[in-house]
């Protein structure tokens, strides 16, 4: 008698798999979200841009560093960032870090290098996951939340932006894209999961109020309950 692991093998079984990963939507819903943050904040100071995401043609005097060789950046560096203590103190305007602190062992430490790095009045831009799924394992170690964020930007002058990326229904969409993208389905299954995909973020338009704690307190506002990302500016 087959097991499953071999029936998966056979040409029929096959296809139904490679059905069970198909999509029709291959844009993800998170990326026009980042691009337009990183566009809001084009500049032509001299960046030190940071495992490049999304928008690299908004910072012309860039100088481009990744752990990633296909990224072809100027400068390669190891998994963990270590590396960051050989670039010189004050000596970038900006910088930009896109879904890297989450990638990061130990984020204290980077991101006291960031604030080294940057010349006095420099800013860093931040976007990093909240509620997101699990990806790039096993270095995978945090999910940051505002309150957080504020801990680790103690020292810094001031915190000009931090806030939610989007409403908690388009953070739904995302999640549920997200599945889609990393796990089997049945095929019949998909082209429903897809349709909610894009469902509901439209849903975000008749949220009124959100608050931090479910007492619904004065003063627990917040303006998104369940962000899929932070955005995040600091000045030094």
């Amino acid at each position: 008698m087959l097991t499953r692991e071999a029936l998966r093998e056979q040409p029929r079984h096959s296809l139904w798999r490679r059905l069970s990963t198909y999509s029709f939507t291959t844009q993800k819903i998170s990326r026009p979200i980042i691009r337009e943050f990183v566009a809001a904040h084009a500049t032509s100071a001299h960046t030190l841009v940071l495992h490049p995401e999304e928008g690299l043609e908004h910072f012309p005097d860039r100088f481009v560093i990744s752990k990633r060789e296909w990224d072809k950046p100027d400068l390669l560096m190891d998994v963990g960032f270590e590396g960051l203590s050989a670039v010189g103190d004050e000596s970038f305007d900006m910088i930009l870090c896109v879904g890297l602190l989450e990638h990061i062992p130990d984020p204290q430490p980077f991101i006291d290098h960031l604030h080294r790095i940057l010349r006095p009045g420099g800013q860093v831009l931040i976007t990093c996951s909240s509620t997101f799924s699990l990806h790039e394992g096993p270095h995978d170690y945090f999910r940051f939340t505002v309150f957080g964020m504020r801990q680790l930007l103690r020292g810094w002058r001031q915190i000009d932006v931090l806030r939610g990326s989007c409403g908690p229904f388009t953070t739904i969409g995302i999640l549920l894209q997200r599945i889609l993208m990393q796990s089997e389905i049945s095929p019949p299954l998909r082209p429903c999961l897809e349709v909610l995909v894009h469902v509901f973020p439209k849903l975000d338009r008749f949220v009124t109020h959100q608050y931090a704690t479910a007492s619904r307190t004065p003063g627990t506002e917040c303006d998104s309950v369940l962000p899929s990302n932070l955005q995040v500016v600091a000045t030094k």
